[in-house]
């Protein structure tokens, strides 16, 4: 149930992005997309009693790209995907520096951060969206 929401989520976050968030939306929509598409084998390719090098080799790419995508936006938006990215790297050198840890926590952890990035890039893109809108209406 929880992969069926994660999938709608993401298809539902890419159509909205790419329709109505402009070139930063279909910035977001090619990061996404690329790092789904790299996540799949990264998980397998580990197990999650150790840290997971090649997801983290994945996020940390989506993380720089988000920070990329931050820093040459004039929206808001990219600032919260971007930390909401930087929680799941965080998450995953903690695993690294903490020799323990309980291996339900890291999966979780390492991947409940998405939600609410698709969430705030769909939020952030319509309030973009009201805030043109009522520009234009107001001048």
């Amino acid at each position: 149930m929880l992969a069926a929401f994660f999938w709608l989520l993401t298809l539902m976050t890419c159509a909205f992005a790419f329709c109505f968030g402009g070139r930063d939306g279909r910035w977001l929509v090619l990061i996404s997309v690329a790092a789904t598409l790299l996540t799949m084998p990264a998980q397998m390719a580990g197990s999650w009693r150790a840290t997971q090098m090649w997801l983290t080799i994945v996020d940390f790419g989506a993380f720089a790209a988000f920070l990329w995508l931050m820093l040459r936006s004039n929206r808001y938006w990219p600032v919260w995907v971007a930390a909401c990215q930087l929680m799941t790297v965080l998450t995953h050198i903690t695993t690294l520096l903490i020799g323990s840890f309980s291996v339900r926590i890291y999966e979780g952890l390492s991947t409940v951060w998405v939600i609410p990035l698709m969430l705030f890039a769909i939020i952030g893109i319509e309030l973009d969206r009201k805030a043109l809108h009522d520009r234009a209406y107001s001048a």
